[in-house]
């Protein structure tokens, strides 16, 4: 079989099929990969142990832990959305029974670093004793309650969040 070549090609460099040159264009596709990566922020989401029946879980927006532990519907509103113009909210979850005793650690899902009051107020509730009462005198009563198929509840609490950084990146924004 003879191979054909083309005009003005040089063996030794590198070409794809249609004639452009491989270096380059691997370059730019591996360029493009490494922005991607270091665009996306890593998982910070964690459990914070507190002793045996105590503690918290920190969960970025979105996070897989979010998913994971069925907090997927959390009313967070983004800071970084152009209609709130760096105003947004956090949330704090609390899962109960039927008997309204908190069955699971709350989850507190901060776009940013978690506020201090609510976190030392979360540390002082224990799993299996709290009450549902309690918690509202510790928190006004959630926005949002779902009851879960098990007849327990979920109640979700809003945390009023403000970013000056988005409101001075957004158009029209002095």
């Amino acid at each position: 079989m003879l191979l054909r070549r083309r005009p003005n090609c040089i063996p030794s460099q590198p070409r794809l099929a249609c004639g452009v040159k491989t270096l380059p264009f691997l370059s730019g596709i591996l360029a493009a990969g490494l922005l991607t990566a270091c665009a996306t922020r890593p998982d910070t989401s964690h459990y914070v142990s507190l002793g045996s029946h105590r503690g918290y879980y920190i969960i970025a927006p979105g996070s897989p832990l979010q998913e994971k532990l069925g907090y997927s519907l959390a009313p967070v509103s983004d800071t970084a959305d152009p209609l709130h113009r760096g105003y947004g909210n956090d949330v704090i979850a609390f899962r109960f029974n039927r008997a309204g005793v908190l069955v699971a650690p709350p989850a507190y899902i901060s776009q940013l670093k978690p506020d201090r009051y609510n976190t030392s107020r979360l540390a002082g509730l224990v799993q299996g004793v709290s009450t549902r009462s309690q918690i509202e005198r510790m928190f006004p009563p959630g926005n949002q309650r779902l009851i879960q198929p098990d007849g327990g509840l979920l109640v979700y609490h809003d945390v009023a969040v403000y970013n000056a950084l988005e409101q001075m990146t957004q158009p029209g924004s002095r």
